[in-house]
């Protein structure tokens, strides 16, 4: 048997570590409450201007998510639903190792950046 066979790969090491690290994240947002636990960080945009970025309750709506609140979590952040979308999109290639071809796109660039300043405008207009 030579060992040399049995050595991951880099991308193997580099998707299992990213495995890892998200059980371990979603196992403390779903064990540690962001409002009632003090260690999450508070959004600097928000504290500075009183106004929502595009992020703010992407947190609580994880959190929400994780105990199985759609609903909640969808009325703390809709956007983030926008965004699991795009990573659900872009997984297959980024398990390859891969960059998703989109991403390479001007259209995917020009677009991100007219959907996250609509988003963030919009969602301070309606508040």
């Amino acid at each position: 048997m030579v060992l040399s066979s049995l050595k991951p790969s880099a991308t193997a090491l580099r998707i299992g570590s990213a495995a890892i690290l998200v059980v371990i994240g979603a196992w403390v947002l779903y064990t540690y409450p962001p409002v009632t636990s003090g260690f999450y960080p508070q959004c600097v945009f928000k504290t500075a201007t009183g106004l929502d970025c595009p992020g703010c309750g992407t947190t609580r709506a994880l959190h929400a998510l994780l105990h199985g609140h759609v609903f909640e979590a969808f009325t703390l952040n809709p956007f983030l639903f926008a965004i699991l979308i795009g990573f659900a999109c872009a997984a297959p290639s980024l398990m390859r190792g891969e960059t998703p071809r989109f991403v390479m796109k001007p259209w995917f660039g020009w677009g991100s950046l007219v959907v996250v300043t609509g988003w963030w405008i919009g969602r301070n207009l309606m508040t």
